[in-house]
């Protein structure tokens, strides 16, 4: 990782956990505590590869090979032109 943040420039950054949504091809898969470096200014947030990988192995074990979950929810989705009122 670079010593500073590509979006702000910062040079400080703090170790949490977060909420990690991937998605490909209109489907999703939500991760907590996935560890990564968050820029303490602007809160940009920088993954290693590893973490990455292993996010996207359990997404294509889920959806392509059916692995059972331990938790699903239901997400509401519309249009933003639906919902926009400019």
């Amino acid at each position: 990782m670079s010593e500073k943040c590509h979006f702000c420039g910062n040079i400080h950054f703090k170790e949490v956990t977060v909420k990690y949504t991937y998605t490909h091809d209109d489907k999703y898969l939500i991760v907590d505590d996935v560890p990564c470096k968050q820029c303490a200014f602007c809160g940009e947030q920088y993954f290693k590869a590893d973490v990455l990988k292993s996010i996207e192995r359990e997404f294509n074990e889920i959806h392509l090979n059916g692995k059972y979950v331990r938790h699903e929810i239901k997400v509401p989705m519309e249009q933003f032109k639906e919902i926009a009122h400019i």
